[in-house]
């Protein structure tokens, strides 16, 4: 059982609070050509819903492509979607370095 290997038990049923857990910063390790630029993907990705800041550094570069660093920041970022967008501008993820989550105890309506 996961709770025997992570030495702790889980908390029943009772003692659930649901939680609302959302992505607010994502780092990736992108690829890419050197067209288009990187303020073209900046505000691609700037357009997504729930992004609020894009942070682009390139870390290497050679003849073909640029290597980028590539930092996200929003309330409930859509990983999916941003990878689609990386994609669109002729990038590709080569690395998940980080993710920042928040989790908050869901209210209560009455």
């Amino acid at each position: 059982m996961i709770e025997e290997l992570l030495g702790f038990k889980a908390p029943s049923s009772e003692d659930d609070e649901e939680k609302r857990v959302v992505v607010k910063r994502l780092v990736l390790d992108v690829v890419k050509p050197h067209n288009p630029s990187i303020v073209d993907i900046a505000e691609g990705l700037s357009e997504l819903k729930n992004v609020t800041r894009v942070d682009i550094e390139v870390k290497d570069y050679d003849s073909n492509i640029e290597r980028l660093r590539l930092v996200i920041e929003g309330e409930g970022l859509d990983y999916d979607e941003i990878v689609k967008v990386i994609r669109y501008y002729g990038g590709n993820v080569a690395s998940l370095d980080g993710v920042t989550v928040h989790s908050y105890k869901r209210e209560e309506k009455g």
